[in-house]
């Protein structure tokens, strides 16, 4: 069924006549006489009574009236949504977020999102980056916040803030009671790293091969939270975000420790798939994280921004 022969139709009902529903839609009487027409063929039946003088309403144009009024109250509720970004009861979107990112940088902002927002179902998929990115180009997650420096032609990127990975050590060993340690040393101790497909680790493997250098014992994982409870266990030694050790460092647990003459920091940021549009609510919870982490201006200049 055409919605635009059923708005003839309602006009003509509500006007008493095929000519005087004419301006109203903007259009010639021919066209609404005809938009009737094939609404009738379609349905196989006639919707009014014609004669010289007086077009009404045939029984089956009463029914059909009463189901249009409500298709026309729903077509209004869903315009009026739409535009407020209002998705409904069980309406919602999946974005993806790193451990880092879910854990210490998106709480309050989702808290806030939600408590604001109640009609918006939010899921949230955290894992790697190099898996998030998979999420975007199949097209099962809107956007990401992943580790960054990040390339694909496909997908576009935004950064949010900086996000330090200093040599961490249980309180224990041998390094913690030094200021700072050659990076020499460093490869020599049992080391927790990322797997090598991440971007954290790909920054870790790039500051080694600049010196010329190769670990020794690496045992390999994805969540930075295990790796800090096994460096806290004395395990072994890695490079972690600043923001997961923070609470352990300052609780003596872990210690910090300098590495001369070089620094392991990577960028937290917004992926998205080129191109892909995002409807009201989902840029809400977009330019609330970009607020507060203080790149807005960079997501107005940025071209390629959602």
């Amino acid at each position: 069924m055409n919605l635009q022969h059923l708005r003839y139709f309602m006009a003509v009902a509500r006007t008493g006549g095929f000519t005087p529903a004419a301006p109203e839609m903007n259009v010639t009487q021919p066209t609404v006489s005809s938009g009737i027409s094939e609404l009738e063929r379609v349905l196989n039946t006639q919707l009014f009574n014609r004669d010289s003088r007086h077009v009404e309403l045939t029984g089956e144009g009463r029914l059909l009236m009463n189901y249009a009024l409500q298709i026309e109250d729903l077509l209004d509720e869903m315009g009026e949504k739409l535009e407020r970004g209002d998705m409904g009861p069980g309406g919602g979107f999946r974005f993806g977020a790193i451990d880092a990112a879910i854990i210490y940088l998106l709480p309050e902002i989702l808290k806030r999102y939600m408590r604001e927002n109640p009609g918006v179902e939010l899921s949230a998929q955290v894992a790697p980056s190099r898996y998030l990115v998979d999420d975007l180009l199949t097209n099962r997650s809107e956007f990401a916040v992943i580790s960054l420096p990040y390339s694909h032609p496909k997908i576009a990127t935004m950064p949010l803030c900086a996000d330090r990975m200093p040599l961490v050590v249980g309180g224990d060993h041998r390094f913690a009671r030094q200021s700072r340690v050659n990076l020499e040393d460093v490869v020599k101790e049992p080391l927790l790293l990322f797997h090598a497909d991440s971007v954290s680790r790909k920054i870790v493997d790039e500051r080694l091969a600049e010196a010329g250098l190769q670990p020794g014992r690496v045992m390999e994982m994805r969540s930075p939270e295990a790796m800090r409870k096994l460096v806290e266990a004395g395990v072994g030694i890695s490079f972690l975000p600043e923001r997961v050790v923070a609470e352990s460092v300052a609780r003596g647990d872990l210690c910090k420790v300098e590495v001369r003459g070089v620094s392991f920091t990577r960028d937290i940021g917004i992926a998205w798939r080129r191109g892909r549009y995002f409807g009201p609510a989902i840029r809400l919870l977009l330019e609330q994280i970009v607020s507060t982490y203080g790149s807005r201006r960079f997501w107005l200049e940025e071209g390629e921004a959602p």
